[in-house]
């Protein structure tokens, strides 16, 4: 018990040092960025997420240093991983919009079917955390409506708790799969921004692959399969081809 003890109070006293050395590091790159010490916010505020610190709000800041340096690969990289973490900022919106408008490749997008789209904005409405709240939540009142409705000898109360319970339990449910599916989104691996200059797309995981076509800087891509040093990739109008792992970076 004893020994329990210790190791909990070891972990919650590594976890304020570390929030407290996040803090710090994240403090100077913000006392950098308004000096205009880019540079300097730069190599803070990467110190901060090599460390394991996820915030929109740094990697928003990080984007805006990058962007100031005109590395706008890596602006619009930091920008996508902030709207990631938090879809419905207006700042990082914009700011990606401004980054992309430097973007050599205009690439017609196919549109996403409507329903994917509606949902992902729904589950996106807050994190996986809340949304499992709200589902432990509505089921425990739905089985105090059971309870009432089991125990009740008033018909209308009983038809009342049975269509109320009904509502409850759809919202446990619907909460419980936001909450799984918000966590797939923030954990998926499956997109990129390419970071090199210049990409040429082959027709398979090899130098000796047919050209198929050229990409630049700054284009987001989808990841759909990797092997070894190689990844297939597909763009917004749904051209796929292989292109070298070193040439992208994760979103």
């Amino acid at each position: 018990m004893r020994k329990a003890v210790t190791i909990v109070v070891i972990n919650l006293l590594m976890s304020s040092l570390f929030a407290f050395e996040a803090d710090s590091v994240i403090k100077f790159g913000n006392d950098s960025y308004a000096k205009g010490l880019y540079y300097y916010a730069i190599e803070a505020y990467e110190q901060a997420v090599d460390s394991g610190y996820e915030a929109p709000e740094l990697y928003y800041n990080l984007g805006n240093a990058y962007y100031k340096i005109n590395n706008i690969p890596m602006a619009i990289l930091n920008y996508e991983r902030a709207k990631k973490l938090d879809p419905y900022d207006d700042d990082v919106s914009h700011n990606l919009a401004l980054a992309n408008a430097h973007v050599i490749d205009k690439i017609d997008i196919i549109p996403e079917f409507f329903i994917k789209t509606w949902i992902r904005n729904i589950v996106s409405l807050t994190g996986p955390d809340r949304w499992a709240v709200i589902s432990i939540s509505a089921f425990l009142l739905f089985l105090v409506l059971f309870l009432v409705y089991l125990f009740s000898a008033r018909i209308a109360l009983k038809k009342l708790t049975f269509w109320l319970g009904i509502i409850i339990l759809f919202i446990s449910v619907s909460a419980f799969y936001s909450a799984w599916k918000r966590k797939e989104l923030l954990t998926a691996k499956d997109s990129a921004i390419i970071i090199s200059p210049t990409v040429t797309a082959k027709s398979s995981p090899a130098e000796s692959g047919v050209d198929l076509f050229i990409i630049h800087e700054g284009t987001k891509i989808i990841i759909e399969d990797s092997l070894d040093i190689w990844n297939r990739i597909r763009i917004g109008d749904g051209t796929v081809g292989w292109i070298r792992k070193e040439d992208m970076e994760i979103i």
